[in-house]
């Protein structure tokens, strides 16, 4: 597996010296083989304005030759989710109300409709039908990934329960705190030294929020990193350490977990009080946290697997 790694990085690092980024002098062409999927010129143009699109970034130099080496990297995961989605024979029209609910969700942030939100994909020359089968592979990986591993989401619920209750008892107020982040998948100490230089820079230079966009790895990438409200009793003792002490606005130091490197920001915090606490409500919100947190564990796992035993062929041919 080391041995895919290695030449993964070599293949990306190659691509990225030799390949020249002027739009208008690129021909559509093959810049890369995945398996038995291909990944274009045109391809890797489109994803490149379409990160900084939706980072609300301009299209110059400086921004595409930042975004290039994400682009390709994003693309190529994407090839390798579809190829394992078709292995499954898992069907897209089991998410097409999500698709559907995602992409209005998304026109609202530009105060627009669907219909609008096509329209802004083309007045930036961004292939509007391409970024949609994206975001339908995106919520066909999840679903394939909690069919494979459902049965490994081992919560004790009475725990949960003798937690709540003593809540309860002792009339305690429960913190809730309104959380996103940024996920990067961890490599070694070097390189991943140098992710994490790259994401500060860019959180200085464009915000939490579209950095998360442009960079990050998790599902929540979607909507900017955003995780919503999350109650402290949903939260591991590692990440309620993190963000007990931050103050709104703050951004957490990057940690290590299992196979990736995260950046939490907080939004906001609040107290519930007891007598406004709705028990069922919060087991509910409890027991599907951590079982997000689990599933994310067990993408990234299975993709880093199919990526580390992939053919991957990247070329750049004038």
């Amino acid at each position: 597996m080391k041995k895919y790694c290695l030449l993964f990085k070599i293949l990306i690092i190659f691509f990225s010296l030799q390949i020249n980024f002027a739009f208008s002098s690129m021909q559509n062409q093959i810049i890369a083989n995945v398996e038995d999927q291909i990944i274009s010129s045109f391809e890797l143009k489109n994803k490149i304005k379409s990160l900084l699109f939706l980072s609300n970034q301009s299209l110059d130099q400086e921004n595409i030759n930042i975004a290039k080496q994400q682009a390709l990297r994003l693309l190529i995961d994407l090839k390798l989710k579809d190829s394992e989605l078709k292995k499954f024979k898992i069907e897209s029209k089991k998410i097409d109300t999500e698709v559907n609910s995602y992409l209005q969700k998304q026109a609202k942030k530009y105060n627009t409709d669907y219909n609008g939100l096509k329209e802004l994909f083309k007045k930036n020359n961004v292939d509007f039908e391409i970024y949609q089968k994206e975001i339908k592979i995106e919520f066909m990986w999840q679903t394939l990934i909690f069919d494979l591993y459902k049965n490994k989401i081992n919560l004790n619920k009475d725990e949960i329960d003798t937690e709540l209750k003593s809540v309860i008892k002792n009339n305690k107020d429960i913190e809730e705190y309104k959380i996103s982040e940024i996920e990067i998948l961890s490599e070694e100490n070097q390189e991943n030294d140098k992710k994490i230089r790259e994401i500060e820079s860019q959180i200085n230079k464009i915000g939490f929020e579209n950095t998360a966009i442009k960079f990050s790895t998790s599902s929540s990438a979607l909507d900017g990193g955003n995780l919503g409200w999350i109650s402290s009793k949903s939260l591991s003792n590692k990440i309620l350490n993190i963000v007990k002490d931050m103050k709104p606005g703050d951004i957490s130091q990057p940690f290590l977990s299992s196979n990736a490197i995260i950046f939490f920001k907080l939004v906001d915090k609040r107290f519930i009080k007891n007598t406004d606490i709705n028990i069922d409500e919060l087991r509910k919100q409890i027991i599907n946290s951590k079982k997000n947190e689990l599933l994310n564990l067990f993408s990234n796992s299975h993709l880093s697997k199919i990526r580390n035993s992939a053919l991957i062929n990247i070329k750049y041919e004038k």
